[in-house]
């Protein structure tokens, strides 16, 4: 007698978590599932189609790692994504973020493992170790509520950090970068 197709489904999905394959590695349309070895991990959106950037569309962050990439507001949003409620530290209010989890920026600069440097248009330098963006889902958000980060919020992009014990503000807050630019390898 042959599985039913649910049955390897299922089989398929605790492979792809327990070889760490992520939701950019998924099949088109198969639910998100958490990160192995962190817990509420969770996707809310695999990858879509990645799309070229249109005529006079601004690009927002600069990804660079083997090559650089300069990503549009649009190619952000076709990438996985996170979302999850977390209380800003500098702005003292709660807000539900949607971006792109560190750990698939640096999966797609070929840097997945090393420590990030996140760069703001200010100039501000944060460093995110690679122990805490693999476990969890920081993130580069570029939603909150359902709404693009106006400027007044730290948008467009910002650095989200979960709610979870691991990420105190006292520890992590200045490492929630505002005004995003772009991410890059850490350099000795």
């Amino acid at each position: 007698m042959f599985p039913h197709k649910s049955h390897l489904l299922l089989c398929g999905l605790l492979l792809a978590g327990t070889l760490g394959l992520n939701a950019a590695d998924a099949e088109p349309g198969a639910p998100a599932s958490a990160q192995p070895g962190s817990s509420g991990f969770q996707y809310v959106q695999t990858a879509r189609p990645f799309p070229k950037a249109r005529s006079g569309e601004p690009a927002l962050l600069t990804l660079t790692g083997t090559r650089t990439e300069r990503l549009t507001l649009n190619q952000l949003r076709a990438l996985p994504a996170a979302q999850y409620a977390s209380r800003h530290p500098q702005l003292q209010q709660t807000f539900t973020y949607r971006g792109v989890p560190l750990r698939d920026l640096a999966q797609r600069g070929g840097f997945l493992g090393r420590d990030i440097r996140v760069t703001a248009d200010d100039g501000f330098i944060a460093i995110i170790r690679a122990d805490d963006y693999r476990q969890a889902p920081i993130m580069v958000a570029y939603e909150a509520d359902g709404r693009d980060v106006p400027i007044l919020n730290k948008g467009p992009l910002l650095i989200v950090f979960p709610p979870d014990r691991r990420f105190p503000t006292s520890q992590y807050g200045s490492q929630w970068a505002w005004y995003v630019t772009g991410v890059s390898p850490r350099t000795p």
